[in-house]
């Protein structure tokens, strides 16, 4: 299959948003788990984790994937490779339908891997995170369906949502 035989398409799915869908739904069946099984004061402290993880990650996975939606449809650039719809030559087996800017998967991982890293306290030993969004966006530049500017907008746009999904959290 050609789609597998590029390892950059395996790096390029750690940004992929039903990947992180499934993530939130995990941390959510687990946090539900627990309020169901165990009433502990070691696990109410768990599940209170596992609670504002949840309040984080999935307010800015959700805000990112419809600010990216929007913008793709709004600026409507066009994406530099050919999606193969048949069989044509020099067309790029990885190319999406939709537009280029501002790349969804680079945005996504950027969002989800910051909303990680803000949940974890901002340390800075936990900044090493951030390689697997870089790879992300590396992999979409290597898979030839984003330039240097889409995926760069896409985590910068990531990030922000979610520092100002913190800010609204801290707030409520």
């Amino acid at each position: 299959m050609v789609l597998l035989s590029n390892p950059w398409y395996a790096v390029t799915l750690l940004g992929a948003p039903e990947l992180w869908v499934m993530f939130a739904v995990l941390v959510f069946v687990i946090h539900i788990g627990m309020k169901v099984i165990n009433r502990s004061k070691k696990d109410r402290k768990t599940k209170r984790r596992l609670h504002d993880l949840l309040f984080l990650l999935v307010p800015t996975i959700i805000i990112t994937l419809l600010v990216v939606m929007a913008l793709k449809g709004l600026l409507d650039v066009p994406r530099q490779c050919v999606p193969c719809l048949t069989e044509l030559a020099g067309c790029n087996p990885y190319c999406p339908m939709d537009s280029s800017l501002p790349s969804g998967h680079s945005a996504i991982a950027a969002a989800g891997f910051t909303a990680i890293w803000l949940f974890g306290g901002r340390k800075k030993e936990w900044l090493w995170i951030y390689i697997i969004p870089i790879l992300v966006m590396v992999s979409r530049i290597m898979l030839g369906v984003h330039t240097w500017l889409d995926v760069v907008a896409g985590a910068v746009l990531g990030i922000a949502i979610g520092f100002v999904v913190k800010e609204i959290d801290k707030k409520i």
